[in-house]
């Protein structure tokens, strides 16, 4: 494997290990990555072109159900307070609002350009996609539910490469995250402000 793919995978575990980890501060981790998949994107970027509705029904409206089953689930998965998983990590009030279309909007297009390509070359990039997220949860969920947690990203980013494949377009996965993480950002704030 080369080495540039090599530091593109690891991408967001350096974000999270510097800045989640260590500086407890989401944030910071979320635009360290960001930058990186910036500095790494090709040029042009990805093609978007928009899929028919159809398409869209089929392969991202599903994605919906993520905020709402998040909200009722996180009672069930949480071994901890979450409000204060949240302060602890610098992500309460203000923080949290600005968030919500930060994570909702911009984060599922920077993350899905970031793994397309890595995706195509590399099939261990589905489960360094689902990786990173653990440690990310690891103070939040149960063990057991880290464990689905991390079998259901690895299923989601293989699905995402299937959409492209499907579509021959970056916008369906694009979509499907969107409404995917809109949803459990919101439903994130809304069990914290119930």
């Amino acid at each position: 494997m080369k080495n540039a793919v090599m530091l593109k995978l690891i991408a967001p575990y350096l974000a999270v290990g510097v800045f989640w980890s260590v500086f407890s501060n989401g944030w910071l981790a979320i635009l360290a990555y960001h930058l990186q998949t910036i500095l790494w994107a090709r040029r042009p970027f990805p093609s978007m072109t928009l899929p028919g509705t159809k398409q869209i029904a089929i392969f991202a409206l599903p994605f919906l159900a993520a905020g709402p089953l998040f909200y009722f689930l996180l009672p069930l998965v949480t071994c901890g307070n979450i409000s204060i998983w949240l302060t602890d990590h610098h992500l309460s009030g203000l923080s949290l609002i600005l968030m919500i279309p930060y994570f909702g909007l911009v984060h599922p297009y920077l993350e899905q350009v970031h793994w397309a390509e890595l995706r195509q070359k590399t099939p261990i990039a589905h489960l360094l996609f689902a990786g990173y997220h653990i440690p990310v949860l690891y103070s939040l969920l149960t063990i057991p539910w880290l464990i689905v947690t991390f079998v259901l990203l690895t299923a989601i980013s293989y699905s995402w490469q299937q959409m492209r494949r499907i579509s021959g377009s970056l916008a369906l996965p694009v979509i499907s995250h969107a409404l995917s993480d809109l949803g459990i950002i919101m439903a994130v704030f809304f069990y914290v402000n119930r």
